[in-house]
């Protein structure tokens, strides 16, 4: 798939079997996207969400969603196709395209240094965290074995070192609450309408959530949007 600054014009990869219309009435996904009927092609997914693992799933639906104009809740389902282990140029490229049109100061776009460093490191999905601790697992090994360690407080060093990754992901990253705001949310200094409104949260966010009470959330990154907001119209994942 071609890096451009559009959504790609060929088909979204829909990972489900696709039947003759003799044997299933109504149109299938591809036959629905190539007829440009969108909205019908959103149904379809939702309608038929078991045939699809969930990051071509979401991947799809993105896309869709993307097509109708609706770029807030093309990045939720995008992100989460992302999160769900759908990583290749297609899946990035429509995310970028999305974000150019969104223009909004998020999470992923915040020249905070506490900002950048929780957005980069809770992009990374739980499985790249794992798969890099082997590799370190792996580099111990054979450090050990071809004699390059030998003091035991070395080696032990070494092996803390290797595994933090993993654990800084189960101890942290599999917790973290991200939400993308699907429409514009006022942002309040409390947990309630009483308290004063101190912004919004524009359509298209990306933030991470920490304590919800009584159906708020308090946002606590990026630090620019600290406040609480109410749950209805936030995408989590």
């Amino acid at each position: 798939m071609k890096n451009t600054s559009t959504i790609p014009k060929t088909l979204p990869i829909t990972g489900a079997s696709r039947k003759p219309l003799s044997e299933n009435k109504e149109l299938s996904f591809d036959e629905l996207y190539l007829k440009k009927d969108y909205k019908g092609a959103a149904q379809y997914l939702l309608k038929n969400k078991q045939q699809f693992d969930s990051g071509i799933f979401h991947y799809n639906l993105g896309t869709v969603y993307s097509k109708m104009g609706d770029q807030a809740t093309a990045r939720f389902h995008l992100e989460k196709a992302i999160q769900e282990g759908y990583i290749n140029s297609s899946s990035l490229n429509n995310l970028n395209f999305v974000k150019s049109n969104l223009q909004v100061d998020d999470l992923s776009t915040s020249s905070s240094l506490p900002d950048q460093f929780v957005n980069i490191t809770t992009s990374i999905p739980v499985a790249g965290y794992v798969s890099f601790t082997l590799l370190l697992l792996i580099i111990f090994t054979l450090m050990i074995r071809f004699q390059k360690i030998t003091k035991k407080w070395v080696m032990a060093a070494v092996l803390i070192l290797a595994v933090v990754p993993m654990l800084f992901s189960f101890i942290y990253v599999k917790d973290v609450n991200h939400a993308i705001a699907l429409q514009d949310i006022p942002l309040y200094e409390g947990p309630s309408k009483i308290f004063s409104e101190k912004g919004k949260v524009r359509a298209g966010s990306k933030i991470i959530l920490g304590e919800f009470k009584e159906g708020w959330f308090y946002v606590e990154f990026p630090l620019s949007l600290a406040g609480w907001i109410n749950k209805d119209q936030l995408g989590l994942f």
